[in-house]
């Protein structure tokens, strides 16, 4: 009886302290296996963990915070992070050495002091580089071109979800790799080509994965596209393509449903009550003055 009573009395403590320590656990190491459906609600998606099943009004910023801060820099990621976004987008594209940086066009030219592909560069030869254009320049002196991780790193201070854009890279398994090792996996989203989105579902199947649509193609091309790929899949849309009835003709083939890029209040509340699972946009939150990041 005193041997019953003793494994029962450690049992106990046991079982009290694993309460205690799951508890205290941070959001990134606790999983959610439902995603978003139809307004909000949530559906069973065989056990995948999603980020769509946050809750609340879901904007991401464009580029970082693009408008008061030069695109894709720290400090326009930092600054989307702080304002409260629950996304922050980038591109990434692959340097000659097998690193990925953030940078939306396949050259430095428009946004930095150098010229060429960003392929034809080391990171090391990047780093010589310098951001030269964009918003606050002035208050933003000397930025280097991020690298993936430094995003990563951003995105996890300010618990925002990584909305990652693939433009031009060769070696998926090593961008998973990275994102893995971040521990940004449960609060990613990858977006791209159709061909560049199969690479990353036939090797996860946890990130939720989203091709994109642009004006004037009608919706339903991108459609038949995202029939190739298996669960957790969506169309990020240029917003003029959808509205409630395509958006709600998704949700009911558990496609999810982004729009790109709003940044007028009025079109942001109407997609928002068209059930829209996430905003990119270049403005709105500074103008709706309600978000705040309690995470910092």
């Amino acid at each position: 009886m005193y041997n019953v009573r003793k494994k029962l009395i450690i049992l106990t403590f046991l079982l009290f302290v694993s309460a205690i320590v799951w508890a205290k656990l941070s959001p990134f190491d606790k999983t959610v296996s439902t995603l978003a459906g139809d307004n909000g609600q949530q559906v069973q998606n065989n056990g995948i963990s999603t980020v769509f099943s946050d809750t609340g009004e879901k904007f991401v910023a464009h580029r970082g915070y693009s408008n008061y801060a030069p695109e894709n820099s720290i400090p326009a990621f930092e600054l989307a992070g702080k304002i409260g976004f629950w996304g922050i987008e980038t591109d990434i594209s692959e340097t000659n050495d097998g690193q990925f940086v953030c940078m939306h066009d396949e050259t430095i030219d428009r946004t930095t002091n150098g010229e060429g592909k960003v392929s034809d560069y080391s990171l090391d030869g990047l780093n010589q580089i310098k951001i030269d254009s964009g918003h606050n320049l002035k208050t933003n002196e000397n930025l280097k071109i991020p690298t993936l991780e430094e995003y990563l790193d951003i995105c996890r201070k300010y618990y925002c979800v990584a909305v990652v854009e693939i433009k031009n890279i060769n070696n998926f398994d090593e961008l998973l790799n990275k994102i893995i090792a971040s521990g940004m996996e449960s609060r990613c989203v990858i977006t791209g080509e159709i061909s560049d989105i199969a690479e990353i579902r036939s090797r996860n199947n946890i990130i939720p994965v989203m091709t994109i649509g642009y004006t004037p193609a009608p919706y339903t091309d991108n459609l038949t596209y995202i029939a190739q790929i298996s669960d957790n899949r969506g169309i990020l849309y240029n917003y003029p393509q959808v509205g409630q009835n395509e958006i709600e003709i998704l949700h009911n083939q558990n496609i999810y449903c982004g729009v790109w890029s709003v940044d007028e209040t009025d079109t942001a509340q109407k997609y928002i009550s068209y059930g829209a699972d996430f905003i990119v946009t270049n403005e709105i939150p500074a103008r709706l003055n309600h978000m705040i990041n309690e995470n910092e």
